[in-house]
């Protein structure tokens, strides 16, 4: 009998399992059936509580610290070196490496990001299939799960293509297609990815099924979808994708800036439940020392240090210090719990909030001319840091005042900074100095990062971006 592998997180916790039960489409489940590594795939898709479980398996392995690094803590810190925001005081060779923008194909960590998506994107295609084949699941359980699949498909590929340039485009789980894809041009990956999104609009549910907002609805493909668009410079429809968020009643910025990264925070749009015993987020973990009185691993570069303004709350609530040897060493405090053993844990992993969304409306509409409305999205964002209405009155100068805000509103969140310097064009005037200053010598064409070497050795039809 044909097998069709699906991998599980063994550290996912009880508490974890319980909350990502599927209450709506699905119907409410009591317990989810054990995690298996290798069954046949009747049995995985053999009715709606199975075939939820593999679904699930999706979200857990994104934030598991062993495979998870690539969407879950891990472009954050890779990305925040390369640009402008972290320095690493681990003694990492690797991460020297990104932090000079000195990087080779052998670097470990660009070879575990890339098996990590392909295997969420293997996970998610086995996952279509099965749904759709299996005579089990009831038609709205189909819909919403392979809805889920679809965002989760989609919010890979995304990464990978910002990160890689063109990739593979992989849809099914036939590895007799899959060891031999070439890469596939960035263009055609942004139509699966917009395509995905569509679909999924179309079957997800318009609640949440849970308590958290840790299960895709409508709306969290929809934010994603406006992203998309902004890169693609869609402006006209990034707005509207944007404006469907922020006039929905669902969601509300947060006053008190404490609160965006907690676990019920009215601001997420998408979270990960962290799945690690005794731990929060991987950031948080991270980036938080358990001790106050020794240098943070990981420490904010002085050009972001220094792109707060005066009275930036951000700069108070989002930050934070250790003081060693008399010197004030600042490390990012969005996430504020390290390894605290508390359960539920307080903070979830935000992989998309409001905040973003009126700021890829301001600058949707700034672009597209709409110079009042894009005025009035960015202002809402600085008001909530305690920051007055911006000054910008010309298009230059008011696309100028969001990438900044952009800055400092998304710092050391899910590569934002580094997407951003590459899509806007900033990777010229910003990263030559930076890069030389840090003792490295910038290229262009380090905006991409390379193709694993042993990716490129197991499959000859794969060539590597051009400079490595």
């Amino acid at each position: 009998m044909n097998k069709i592998k699906i991998l599980f997180i063994p550290r996912l916790t009880i508490y974890s399992m319980l909350v990502i039960i599927a209450a709506s489409s699905c119907k409410k489940f009591i317990e989810i059936p054990s995690p298996k590594t290798s069954i046949t795939s009747a049995e995985v898709f053999r009715d709606s509580l199975a075939a939820t479980s593999a679904v699930l398996g999706l979200y857990t392995h994104l934030t598991a610290v062993n495979t998870g690094v690539f969407m879950y803590g891990g472009i954050t810190i890779a990305t925040g070196l390369s640009a402008d925001e972290l320095i690493s005081n681990t003694g990492s060779v690797d991460e020297s490496a990104f932090y000079t923008n000195g990087l080779n194909s052998n670097i470990s960590t660009i070879a575990q990001w890339w098996q990590t998506a392909y295997l969420t994107i293997y996970q998610a295609n086995a996952c279509i299939e099965g749904i759709s084949a299996s005579k089990g699941i009831s038609a709205s359980c189909k819909a919403q799960l392979t809805g889920e699949c679809k965002f989760m498909r989609s919010l890979v590929y995304f990464n990978l293509v910002n990160i890689y340039g063109a990739v593979p485009l992989i849809t099914t789980s036939d590895y007799r297609i899959n060891q031999s894809v070439h890469r596939t041009p960035v263009d055609s990956v942004y139509t699966q990815i917009i395509n995905d999104l569509a679909d999924a609009q179309n079957t997800l549910h318009i609640n949440y099924l849970t308590a958290g907002r840790v299960r895709p609805n409508q709306s969290v493909a929809t934010a994603l979808l406006a992203k998309v668009y902004l890169y693609r410079q869609d402006w006209a429809k990034a707005a509207v994708a944007a404006g469907q968020i922020i006039n929905s009643a669902t969601y509300a910025l947060e006053p008190d800036l404490n609160n965006v990264f907690l676990s019920g925070s009215q601001e997420a749009i998408f979270q990960l439940i962290p799945v690690q015993a005794g731990a929060e987020t991987v950031e948080g973990s991270t980036f938080v020392p358990a001790d106050p009185t020794v240098i943070p691993s990981y420490t904010i570069n002085s050009y972001l240090l220094n792109a707060f303004e005066p009275g930036d709350q951000r700069f108070s609530r989002w930050l934070n210090s250790s003081q060693v040897n008399g010197d004030t060493y600042y490390y990012p405090f969005k996430y504020q719990f390290g390894y605290d053993g508390l359960t539920p844990p307080k903070n979830y992993y935000i992989l998309l909030r409001l905040a973003e969304q009126y700021l890829i409306r301001a600058e949707a509409n700034t672009e597209s001319g709409n110079l009042a409305e894009g005025v009035n999205d960015l202002n809402v964002i600085r008001n909530r840091a305690g920051l007055p209405n911006t000054t910008a009155s010309t298009k230059d100068a008011l696309l100028s005042a969001i990438y900044h805000e952009r800055q400092i509103e998304l710092f050391c969140e899910l590569g934002n900074r580094w997407y951003d310097l590459k899509r806007t064009g900033l990777t010229k005037t910003v990263l030559p100095a930076i890069t030389t200053a840090k003792g490295g010598t910038w290229s262009d064409s380090w905006q991409l990062y390379p193709v694993p070497f042993q990716e490129l050795l197991t499959n000859p039809f794969l060539k590597q971006n051009t400079g490595y």
